[in-house]
């Protein structure tokens, strides 16, 4: 995880009360709430105990840094990840994926992933603990797809990774990213229908 200061205050040990693990779902939608309303630089142990409703004690026994706090945040992005679908189509499968990153984008998910995009130009650790974290698993999400698709001869050579593979999110992230337009079900099955399907076309022609 990265090397991040501590935040003022912090203690060296846990001690107290014994955690109580029912609060964590709770605590965790805080931290992805403070990312969310107040970027990275306002991730504090503060913060988010007051946007989880809990003492500051609270949340020392579970995390000791703002390194700490920001391990559970990337972990719990991948989390929140989706099972690769698998409709018996490639058109089917992406149509469902894309509709899902349609609205991981415009959601607490995609507020909180924004915040610390910010952040991984000067933060190489968070830069690496999210590429290994969330971005892998979303890409693999991708690739089971492209996988099965290869199996059952809808495409008849390995897509993911490819510049075509790499079509079918990345006119969604850019608008999301860059344009402020908005991120739509309707533009992704444009994407889909306009971009995506007519480049495998050709590349299975080839």
């Amino acid at each position: 995880m990265p090397n991040l200061p501590p935040v003022d205050g912090a203690r060296p040990g846990r001690g107290g009360r014994p955690r109580d693990p029912s609060r964590d779902g709770a605590i965790r939608a805080a931290i992805l709430q403070v990312l969310a309303e107040s970027g990275y630089a306002g991730l504090t142990m503060d913060a988010v105990a007051s946007a989880a409703g809990v003492g500051k004690a609270t949340i020392y026994r579970r995390w000791r840094t703002k390194s700490d706090l920001v391990a559970d945040a990337v972990a719990e992005l991948s989390s929140m990840s989706i099972d690769a679908p698998d409709t018996g189509s490639l058109e089917g499968d992406l149509r469902v994926l894309l509709h899902w990153l349609v609205g991981a984008v415009n959601g607490p998910l995609g507020a909180a992933t924004l915040s610390l995009l910010s952040a991984l130009p000067h933060e190489p650790g968070l830069r690496e603990a999210f590429r290994s974290g969330p971005m892998d698993v979303w890409g693999a999400t991708f690739r089971t797809v492209w996988e099965r698709a290869e199996a059952r001869g809808e495409v008849h050579q390995p897509m993911a990774g490819t510049a075509v593979g790499s079509t079918a999110s990345a006119p969604i992230l850019q608008r999301w990213l860059f344009s402020g337009e908005p991120v739509s079900e309707e533009f992704a099955d444009e994407v889909l229908a306009d971009v995506v399907l007519p480049l495998i076309s050709v590349r299975n022609a080839a």
